[in-house]
């Protein structure tokens, strides 16, 4: 049994007073509690505040979200990223379709647009960035941020503060909680271990609560040396009106111009990867049905279509570049070989 020391002010000197004591409670009771806390905590969140994450207690933050209901708008430096209400989300963190790409051909889209790094990328009508599913994000997410996310038209997760308290616990875990009441500061202390098939992994969880919303969050991980996914966070939120900036003007580009200059910066990689995928067919059409297929689907969200041409032996798969006037193409064919093979010709 864990004892805090508590200790009150009086007429100047310092009093103690019965020590505050941490004491189990069953694992229904913590949750329901819990979950009634992140609502509350996004409610209160919703009428203006700020959360703070840390991956160490005193290291500067590494994703700072602020919202103020007042002008709409929610920022979040993780990605970096700014929703505003009835606009859309200003991102500059990366447009899930530049998952494709190597940082060179980000910094060769930002110069077809006259930028020298990526520039924020408005898209209008969507609200919410969509996150990194790595485990470490999701916990940072899931465990310690009830209020990220925000409905202002619409969102693209929905938010879940009902449930905050099931994503700390694993399907089948034994766990255990405890619970500190030290005044007006409530404490729940949420441990757990779970098997990831390659080795134990040890989850402690702790929220801190005052005045009936969370005020901080701990979040730890701990496995063995095989699976080498220790992780800390740790949470802070301020529910106060912040100001929420949006970027300068002169800094945005639409979503649409973005996919363009990015289709353009990996024109060479792209068609080089669907003409490779062409390879080992046997029948020229089987390629070339191959080929219409891949084409339609590769050009789906897209601003620059590749297209296709026929010669003799196969397909051509061409494109050409609106900012520099390059064509470029990869043949593949069947003749002289049995099967299809591809190379580049322009």
């Amino acid at each position: 049994m864990k004892r805090v020391a508590g200790l009150v002010v009086v007429g100047g000197t310092l009093i103690g007073t019965s020590p505050a004591v941490a004491e189990p409670v069953p694992v229904d009771q913590a949750v329901a509690e819990i979950n009634q806390m992140c609502v509350a905590s996004r409610t209160a969140f919703l009428e203006g505040g700020t959360v703070r994450l840390r991956l160490k207690p005193d290291a500067a933050p590494v994703q700072v979200q602020r919202y103020n209901p007042v002008t709409g708008r929610l920022s979040d430096s993780g990605w970096p990223s700014v929703t505003a209400r009835s606009i859309g989300t200003y991102d500059r963190g990366g447009f899930v379709l530049d998952a494709r790409l190597r940082r060179a051909q980000v910094a060769e889209a930002a110069r077809y647009l006259g930028f020298h790094a990526r520039p924020w990328v408005l898209t209008r009508g969507q609200f919410g960035v969509i996150p990194s599913r790595t485990f470490q994000q999701s916990l940072r997410i899931d465990l310690l941020s009830p209020d990220r996310f925000i409905d202002l038209d619409s969102t693209t997760v929905p938010a879940q503060p009902q449930r905050c308290a099931t994503h700390m616990l694993a399907a089948g875990a034994k766990t255990t909680v405890d619970k500190t009441v030290d005044g007006g500061r409530t404490t729940w202390n949420v441990s757990y271990r779970m098997d990831e098939g390659a080795g134990p992994i040890q989850v402690n969880t702790t929220l801190v609560a005052q005045a009936g919303v969370f005020t901080s969050g701990t979040a730890q991980m701990r496995s063995g040396r095989r699976l080498g996914v220790d992780v800390d966070n740790y949470a802070r939120w301020d529910f106060s009106r912040p100001r929420v900036r949006l970027p300068d003007k002169s800094r945005v580009v639409s979503q649409r111009r973005w996919i363009r200059a990015t289709d353009a910066a990996a024109l060479v990689t792209d068609i080089k990867y669907l003409s490779g995928s062409l390879e080992g067919r046997t029948t020229l059409t089987g390629l070339r049905k191959a080929a219409r297929r891949s084409v339609k689907q590769a050009n789906r969200g897209h601003q620059i279509a590749i297209r296709i041409r026929r010669v003799p032996s196969g397909v051509v798969l061409w494109a050409r570049n609106p900012f520099t006037g390059q064509m470029v193409a990869f043949e593949v064919v069947i003749n002289p070989v049995p099967t299809a093979v591809s190379r580049r010709i322009r």
